[in-house]
């Protein structure tokens, strides 16, 4: 009779953690700690560097004579009303423009910025077109639903006579 004796486990080398391992897993760990934030910043600068204007000392000289014109604006007692409304895969741009006592104010020109909250990249300038009196209008022809900041300003020539800044939200299609 045949007696198979099961052969004896080889021995294993206990497991030895060398200060190469350590070395390896420890600059490992950061480099993926490193790259992970080296991506993030990136997207995040690309996304919205944080530039509002170019000199803000420059800006800040103006400031109080934009004030006093502001001030000057305001005592006129115009009124406004803007309008933002899907339209396919853009949008239509209304701006009413009435004087204290709810008459049309027409005869402007009228320019506008939609300016997206996160990044100037996303911005659309318009030229708003007085339709009836007091009434001008634009077409956007591609813009994102969501949240803007509607910026418009009416000139009569160089002197800028109205200056508007709103929130207004665009829905989706």
């Amino acid at each position: 009779m045949s007696c198979d004796t099961p052969a004896a486990p080889r021995s294993r080398r206990p497991f030895e953690l060398t200060g190469w391992m350590v070395a390896a897993m420890l600059v490992l760990f950061f480099g993926v700690i490193v790259s992970v934030n080296a991506t993030i910043l990136t997207v995040a600068l690309r996304t919205m560097p944080g530039v509002e204007t170019k000199s803000a000392y420059e800006t800040s000289q103006h400031f109080n004579e934009e004030i006093a014109r502001q001030h000057e604006r305001d005592a006129r007692g115009w009124k406004a009303v803007a309008t933002l409304a899907r339209q396919g895969e853009g949008a239509s741009l209304g701006a009413t423009l009435a004087d204290r006592a709810g008459q049309p104010l027409s005869g402007f020109t009228v320019t506008g910025r939609l300016r997206h909250p996160a990044t100037s990249a996303r911005d659309h300038a318009v030229a708003l077109n007085e339709r009836q009196p007091g009434r001008y209008e634009a077409n956007v022809e591609r813009i994102e639903a969501g949240s803007w900041i509607l910026e418009w300003q009416a000139k009569r020539g160089e002197e800028v006579v109205f200056v508007s800044r709103s929130r207004v939200t665009l829905p989706e299609k």
